[in-house]
């Protein structure tokens, strides 16, 4: 370094622990001998198992260190601007313990293996603040109970093939979910290049303050001083930065990544609004980028899959690309196509029509809850906060998962994925279709004795596979679900079914949602197997009677789950105990004189007892192996209720209300939209203080 980038360098050096108790002099001998040295994104700095010949101090950027052990790669931590990597195998002269790739690009100060034994030995406090570290990451690692969760997205770019209206709209939507979703500091920064350049600062209620290259031009982009200049603050909290993409171009074209290091180190998420067609400087800010989002609607479909193939070739993780389409419905093409995620957000004409009235996002989203929901959903998707529920087999028991959604509703409980197996695929599909819980419950309590017997007598057939051929059963799924499909529901959904003749899990996921759940209400002999696709498939509870393993692949966050089995013996005794309160002769329950009087022969199960009492304790037994992978464990007490008491829904919902109500506080206690931390109600029909 020169006399001039050391004095320059000093107080950052002066933060760094290793540092931190040499003498100014002391320091300068060390500045002089660091050397710079940048890498792009995707690089790698060391591997696993090379011989040390540096030390690091990250001085911009982020870098991810993964371990590998007996064939298999895991992610051991993250590291920013500020920390230092490389000490240790110096100090102890063995191989790099873990291979450092780069999440973005980064700059180094590096010192070599010859002059960081000088150092040292000319700096024996060194040693005392490496022994700490070395304890510290000792202590850490044993600490560790599990894989670490992959690094949340900081910079969010969102590429906008629609109307300037829709993308103003959408951004500022977006941004504002994200402050009430995770009380973060958010930063909505203004990319656009046409005549609506400036437009979320005014969509905001502020007079864009326009940053230029002479702004930039001589700054230090690694100074936070930069944003403190140049970003605009709402009442909100969101801070807006409107920045023209031609004032990063000439020499500060090169030191877009700095900048874009500057966001992820000072914000907990930056949304960058972008424009179509992509200028170079547009392309280096999206390879920048954490997430990518692409949105479409339906004026905008050839442009759409246009520029879905064009970022393609920009973006380095495909992966981290969400297509999100703005409509009532997905067209079938676009999602049969689409090879990345992709959500759908409700988007009703009348919506569209004020959108392009310029009307507040926040005021117009509150008449539309469906598209309030999805953008709240889409928020909590990119900052890891999903919460995904997993509703579990039970026949007429599922009527407590009524009661659940009930509750989580009226406490504004956010759902996000779904999934279900037997009757949890048919009321979460219900729910996932849009159908509200209060909805649900009249539609349950409809269902009495008479309906059952009424539409069941004319399902029977001959008893081949099932007492019934479920036609009834499908025609009554049909009349709610009509021939939608998958793409067409306004939440991630699955239901679990199985394959008799190979014992396989079947997860659907796919093409008409009717038949998805008919295939997994399919109780065994009760129903005939659905021929679905070249399989004959039965009751998915047989091999996941409660799929939170489905629901966390799907990609939530927080897994919830509803497990309504119980042992069979203590199922019996429940009955038998609430039969007892009722009919008795000579003071003894009707259960008791047929013990009396039958023939022992003629007091075994019969063979549906056997074969239920089989299926419930085999799904306990599966159910509760597998309670240990969610956050949250719903288990409610349904001991007094039989599967077949169809007739039973209103008190069945009741039980499923109050375990919702004493869980409940767990769950807000994992997501920040509880908090009450947020500076003003986001939801206000006027902007501006």
């Amino acid at each position: 370094m020169t006399p001039e980038e050391i004095q320059s360098w000093k107080p950052f050096l002066k933060r760094i622990t290793l540092f931190k108790d040499l003498a100014n002099e002391d320091l300068e001998q060390v500045a002089a001998l660091l050397k710079p040295l940048s890498l792009p994104r995707r690089g790698t700095l060391f591997h696993q198992g090379d011989a040390a010949d540096a030390f690091y101090v990250i001085t911009s950027g982020h870098v991810e260190l993964r371990t590998e052990r007996q064939g298999r790669t895991s992610v051991s931590g993250y590291i920013g601007r500020g920390d230092t990597l490389g000490e240790l195998a110096l100090l102890t002269g063995e191989p790099r313990a873990f291979t450092a790739v780069l999440e973005a690009t980064s700059e180094f100060l590096v010192l070599s293996k010859e002059d960081f034994a000088s150092v040292l030995r000319e700096n024996p406090s060194m040693l005392l603040q490496l022994s700490r570290t070395l304890s510290n990451r000792l202590l850490e690692g044993t600490r560790s109970t599990g894989p670490r969760l992959p690094l949340q997205p900081k910079l969010i770019a969102i590429l906008a093939p629609v109307s300037s209206e829709t993308r103003r709209f959408f951004c500022s939507a977006f941004a504002g979910f994200l402050v009430e979703q995770t009380r973060g500091r958010v930063l909505l920064v203004d990319l656009s290049t046409g005549r609506d350049f400036g437009g979320l600062a005014r969509a905001f209620g502020l007079e864009p303050r326009v940053v230029t290259e002479e702004d930039l031009r001589g700054r230090d982009l690694h100074d936070p001083a930069v944003l403190g200049d140049f970003v605009q603050v709402h009442p909100s909290g969101i801070g807006i930065l409107s920045l023209h993409p031609k004032a990063l171009t000439g020499r500060l074209f090169r030191s877009i990544f700095l900048l874009m290091n500057l966001l992820r180190d000072h914000c907990d998420f930056a949304v960058l609004s972008l424009e179509h067609p992509l200028q170079d400087v547009e392309k280096s800010i999206l390879y920048e980028a954490d997430q990518w989002m692409l949105l479409g609607d339906e004026r905008s479909t050839d442009a759409f899959q246009r520029t879905e193939l064009e970022l393609l070739g920009y973006v380095p993780e495909a992966k981290r690309l969400v297509d999100v389409w703005l409509g009532e419905t997905m067209p079938k093409e676009l999602a049969l196509a689409s090879r990345l995620e992709w959500a759908r957000i409700d988007w009703p004409a009348e919506l569209a029509s004020r959108v392009s009235r310029g009307d507040s996002p926040f005021a117009t989203l509150s008449d539309f809850p469906a598209a309030r929901e999805g953008v709240e959903s889409l928020a909590r998707r990119v900052s890891h906060l999903r919460v995904g529920i997993a509703l579990g087999t039970g026949a007429a028991l599922g009527y407590a998962l009524i009661g659940i959604f009930k509750e989580f509703e009226k406490e504004h409980v956010p759902i996000d994925i779904v999934a279900g197996t037997s009757i949890g695929s048919l009321v979460g599909g219900l729910y996932s279709l849009g159908v509200s819980p209060g909805e649900i419950e009249t539609l349950a309590v409809s269902v009495d004795k008479a309906w059952v017997y009424e539409n069941l007598f004319w399902d029977m057939t001959l008893p081949r596979s099932g007492l019934f051929s479920g036609t009834t059963l499908l025609r009554f799924i049909r009349s709610y679900f009509g021939e939608r499909e998958f793409v067409d529901l306004r939440r991630p959904f699955r239901c679990v079914a199985t394959d008799i003749e190979t014992g396989e899990e079947v997860v659907l996921h796919d093409g008409p949602v009717a038949d998805a759940i008919r295939a997994s209400c399919g109780i065994p002999l009760v129903f005939n197997p659905y021929p679905y696709r070249g399989r004959f498939l039965v009751d998915g509870g047989l091999v996941d009677p409660v799929p939170v393993k489905v629901v966390s692949q799907m990609g939530a966050d927080i897994l919830v789950s509803v497990n309504l089995t119980m042992p069979a013996g203590e199922r019996k005794n429940a009955l038998r105990a609430r039969r007892a309160e009722g009919a008795t002769i000579m003071g003894m329950d009707l259960a008791q004189l047929k013990d009396l009087t039958m023939p022992q022969a003629l007091r075994a199960p019969n063979v549906g007892q056997v074969l239920f009492q089989t299926i419930y304790t085999m799904e306990y037994e599966i159910a509760k192996a597998r309670a240990g992978l969610s956050h949250i464990n719903i288990h409610p007490d349904l001991s007094r209720f039989s599967w077949t008491e169809m007739h039973r829904a209103k008190e069945i919902i009741a039980a499923g209300t109050e375990i919702a109500a004493a869980v409940i506080p767990k769950i807000k206690g994992m997501l920040p939209l509880f908090s009450d931390s947020c500076r003003v109600d986001l939801h206000r029909s006027r902007w501006g203080s």
